[in-house]
């Protein structure tokens, strides 16, 4: 039913100007609407876009609310990282039942291999690579 409607998700922002120059500027993400407007809404690959709205109260959830599919997952990390991204310490996790093992930020998975970051205002951005 709703696979026909585009969607379009929205992240809080505690601080809009802070969120709207980490998306920016770390990121990389092209700003879709206007210098102050909020909603902010930034676009990625074949039209995808997340939205991020001020919400000075809002407390954001500790596991991913975006998750972007990369290719050369290491290489991203590491260029993310020399932007000013800080990448959260890697616990224990399994991914279709195979145990991951921690390389520097990434996870390794066999079949796919992840990282996890935090934006400017403590949402969990997941980067996420099929390997196999």
């Amino acid at each position: 039913m709703l696979n026909r409607f585009y969607v379009n998700p929205i992240l809080p922002a505690q601080d809009g100007d802070r969120a709207r120059r980490f998306y920016r500027d770390v990121l990389g993400l092209d700003l879709l609407t206007g210098p102050t407007d909020d909603p902010m809404v930034f676009g990625a690959a074949e039209g995808s876009s997340v939205a991020l709205s001020e919400m000075p109260d809002r407390t954001p959830p500790p596991y991913p609310m975006i998750s972007f599919m990369v290719t050369g997952i290491e290489e991203v990390v590491d260029a993310l990282k020399a932007r000013g991204a800080t990448f959260q310490p890697l616990g224990p996790g399994s991914f279709a039942g195979v145990e991951g093992k921690a390389v520097g930020d990434v996870m390794d998975f066999g079949a796919a291999k992840s990282a996890f970051l935090k934006d400017s205002e403590g949402n969990v951005i997941a980067l996420n690579e099929f390997t196999g």
